[in-house]
């Protein structure tokens, strides 16, 4: 099984070092590392240039120019080459082994679609989240919203030949996915109970800046695939309080979509 991960990159030098060699540092062998930045005006192009010339069967760059996060994953999906195909911020950790330990659980179960784990949450908040502890269905992803982070799923790559991200998404391109995935009732979501990840909560990277943002995006995603008005009013009301001291920012984000 080859393991692809995508990092979509933007000035993000202070902190992709750290995301690249948690990769590298992977003792898993057949893999692959596909960063997508075309835009940066820090230092990332030589970062990225000099690990690409160090490690040229591991490491990719696609300097395309990109409109967003889900625009620069759609464009880095056609790059990739791997089995499986997972996300990493550029101010993310890959969990000590994570890819071996990945490889024995499919080894053993290789019929899933979709593999996802828990992660650690590090920085201002320090947090463990048990994702694999959950049944992935779209009434649980609305329940926890979201079950875990977004790099700590794994898709087979044949899933992003009909699925690709909802560039409208600016926040909750993961969460969409998968909603929309689980909506399909045809994809075996396999729960994984290790680590993958270390998401960093360092305040400056747009996950944190945007947090209210991304949870009224959250919700508009909600009500793209609730079926029938029960479930829209029931949607609405759990997360009245949110939307209504919101009201004009949830709009944007309903428009934004």
């Amino acid at each position: 099984m080859k393991i692809s991960v995508i990092i979509t990159a933007f000035n993000g030098a202070k902190y992709l070092p750290m995301a690249i060699e948690s990769f590298l540092a992977q003792s898993y062998e057949n893999k692959e590392l596909v960063i997508i930045d075309g835009i940066s005006s820090d230092s990332s192009f030589d970062i990225i240039s000099n690990y690409q010339k160090k490690f040229p069967q591991l490491v990719k760059w696609v300097k395309e120019k990109d409109s967003g996060i889900s625009n620069a994953r759609n464009i880095a999906l056609k790059h990739v080459t791997g089995d499986v195909v997972g996300f990493l911020g550029c101010d993310d950790i890959l969990h000590k082994n994570f890819f071996s330990e990945f490889a024995y659980y499919a080894e053993l179960n290789p019929a899933f679609d979709v593999a996802y784990f828990n992660s650690y949450c590090i920085g201002f908040s320090n947090s463990f989240s048990n994702s694999a502890t959950i049944s992935l269905t779209k009434r649980n992803l609305i329940k926890h919203c979201p079950i875990g982070s977004g790099e700590s799923f794994y898709y087979r790559r044949e899933i992003f030949a009909q699925h690709q991200f909802n560039e409208k998404n600016r926040y909750c391109m993961d969460y969409e996915l998968n909603m929309e995935l689980a909506s399909c009732h045809t994809y075996h979501f396999f729960p994984i109970n290790i680590t993958a990840v270390f998401n960093q909560n360092i305040g400056t990277n747009q996950s944190s800046a945007n947090s209210l943002k991304q949870r009224l995006e959250s919700v508009a995603v909600q009500l793209k695939y609730a079926k029938g008005i029960r479930e829209n009013l029931l949607i609405l009301w759990h997360t009245k309080k949110l939307v209504l001291k919101n009201f004009p920012l949830f709009l944007e984000c309903r428009v934004e979509r």
